[in-house]
């Protein structure tokens, strides 16, 4: 079975053309579907639903200073889904002529999904800058100038009870103070630990942005071919409306002769009506193809566009199915982000346990205080060395110890499990490169014989010893060979295309 969305493609858009053989037509809603599906056909069950949440969204103490927060109160942006690659969202100049490589730069460049990759990737820069803001200093500055009145039989200054105490009522008097603060944390090991799953975060969102960019360059590769495969069908279908045409004209001259009949005539004409609308559906599933690369690669749409990497059947030298298996672990994205999860998760849940250990933090301010900023002002001061002991916070610590060490083992799992889909994703890619190379050959073969039949039937035609019957029967079978020499030749660069994408080289894949 070949492993690979243009044969689901090809599958869902066969329709009986109502003589007895396929055509090929896609409607837009369908091809769209397809599209958003390939990725996922290509690379198999990938990290896309399965990832890991990495906020574990507890809620804010508001007694904590910067340098207690507690690594879960942030939420980190979630994996770029492969079964949701967008369109571009931003459009470079128009391009008359596109090759694989320019297709790929500017998808990589313009699509939505690298983009927003992107901007979480900024934005995990945020999240590691306010986790590094528990270890450097917090410095304050104040000041104010008040009024104010006492009541000092609220500090139990009653009248009588003190002599010359007569009124509990002073006041009013000013007050005035201005002053620096300063809280330096000297011992956190929960917010170092915070800070290094800040800097884990990063490296989780720049692997998936690297994953966004393999992904958007699959989809762009497999919209290119579908694109060849559009222009090489409508090529074929042409083909097969030039050879209906001089069919006709060879019964109409049988015709002319004596030899042939007015049923001979009618059946050449309504081959090459056939074969007329074959070619009209080509064509509209070419102009599809033709948009829909447009649209993900990010140029204006309905602009002439000539695509300069053709077909090949190339037979590559394929590495043994180990190595090529051990390559893939090295290189895919989905394991590297796997494995950043997993450190992340690891740094949370080391800093959801330093919460339990004591802190120690150095606090002092420097100001002038006074009745007035010129009146009875002077320099004031304090330094202190404060020292923490979490005893009893109702289960909080404990509770984001258990969410961080269910999230550490969760990242594990699915390290273990994208690992095993990468090494199917390779196994399956292999076979159906095989495959699809057999194919290929069968469809050369098919081509070369039917039109040796055709040659044959056209003669005993010519010569009057057969009717036309054989004649529309061998042209149906050479027009029928044609396509599924298109398609198998798609397939099988589609194979390589998945293989490319299966050992993570997608970026760099041409035809």
């Amino acid at each position: 079975m070949i492993h690979w969305c243009l044969a689901f493609c090809l599958k869902h858009r066969r329709f009986l053309d109502g003589t007895g053989f396929y055509s090929l037509h896609l409607s837009q809603h369908v091809l769209r579907t397809v599209f958003l599906l390939a990725p996922t056909l290509l690379l198999g069950q990938m990290v896309q639903g399965q990832t890991l949440q990495r906020g574990l969204n507890q809620p804010t103490d508001p007694q904590s200073s910067p340098a207690a927060m507690p690594p879960a109160q942030r939420t980190a942006p979630a994996i770029t889904n492969p079964q949701q690659v967008p369109g571009a969202a931003r459009i470079s100049p128009g391009l008359s002529v596109l090759s694989l490589e320019q297709a790929i730069k500017l998808a990589i460049e313009n699509n939505l999904a690298t983009l927003l990759a992107k901007e979480r990737r900024n934005e995990a820069r945020g999240f590691e800058k306010e986790a590094r803001a528990g270890l450097l200093p917090n410095i304050s500055g104040a000041a104010y100038q008040a009024s104010i009145t006492e009541n000092l039989a609220a500090l139990g200054f009653t009248p009588g009870r003190f002599p010359g105490f007569n009124s509990t009522f002073i006041g009013p008097f000013k007050n005035f103070d201005a002053r620096l603060r300063l809280e330096q944390t000297i011992f956190s090991l929960s917010a170092l630990r915070t800070y290094q799953a800040g800097r884990a975060g990063v490296r989780v969102t720049e692997m998936e942005e690297n994953l966004a960019r393999e992904q958007v360059a699959t989809f762009t590769s497999l919209a290119y071919l579908e694109s060849m495969r559009a222009d090489r069908t409508v090529s074929a279908a042409q083909s097969n409306v030039t050879l209906a045409q001089a069919l006709l004209k060879l019964a109409q001259d049988q015709r002319d002769a004596g030899i042939a009949t007015g049923v001979d005539v009618i059946r050449a004409e309504t081959r090459l009506a056939q074969e007329q609308v074959r070619l009209s559906r080509a064509q509209t599933d070419s102009e599809q193809g033709r948009l829909q690369l447009q649209r993900i690669v990010g140029v204006p749409l309905g602009g002439p566009l000539t695509l300069t990497d053709p077909l090949h059947f190339v037979i590559e030298t394929l590495p043994a199915i180990e190595t090529a298996v051990a390559q893939a672990e090295d290189t895919r994205a989905e394991v590297r982000v796997a494995q950043a999860q997993v450190s992340e998760a690891v740094y949370q849940k080391r800093a959801a346990q330093a919460e339990q250990l004591p802190s120690l933090v150095f606090l002092g301010d420097y100001g002038v205080s006074g009745i007035t900023p010129t009146n009875s002002d002077l320099p004031t001061r304090r330094a202190a060395v404060q020292l923490n002991v979490p005893i009893f916070n109702g289960g909080l610590t404990r509770g984001r110890i258990q969410v961080a060490s269910s999230r550490a083992s969760e990242a594990e799992l699915q390290l273990a499990s994208v690992r095993g889909q990468i090494e199917e994703d390779v196994r399956l890619a292999f076979a159906g490169l095989r495959t699809t190379a057999e194919t290929v050959r069968a469809a050369d073969l098919s081509v070369t014989l039917a039109e040796r039949e055709l040659e044959m039937a056209r003669d005993r035609f010519r010569a009057g010893v057969a009717d036309s019957i054989e004649v529309v029967t061998a042209q149906t079978v050479l027009a029928n060979a044609r396509l599924d020499q298109v398609t198998a030749l798609a397939g099988y660069n589609g194979a390589r295309l998945n293989l490319a994408a299966a050992l993570g080289r997608a970026q760099t894949f041409r035809w």
